[in-house]
């Protein structure tokens, strides 16, 4: 076992550090979304006890752009934590 390391990142369930980019990037998003300009979304995230919490309100009306959308969030989350080294 003296080969295993934890993966960058880790958080110790249970803490509840207020995350303020989080917070502003909620309230941006809510912001368009009031005016109309967010029409659709889907998100993930992990709360302070360590279980993920989803969202979604997709009635976006091409599912095949949703999709895209989705995969591209992947390889954009894959590149930016794995310094382009995917």
């Amino acid at each position: 076992m003296g080969n295993v390391s934890a993966l960058p990142g880790s958080r110790v369930p249970g803490d509840r550090t207020v995350n303020t980019a989080l917070v502003e990037a909620l309230r941006e998003l809510l912001s368009r979304a009031t005016v109309g300009e967010l029409q659709s979304f889907i998100g993930t995230g992990f709360q302070a006890d360590g279980t993920r919490a989803a969202f979604w309100c997709d009635q976006h009306v091409n599912v095949y752009e949703m999709l895209g959308s989705l995969a591209w969030l992947q390889a954009e989350y894959v590149h930016k934590h794995t310094d382009g080294k995917s």
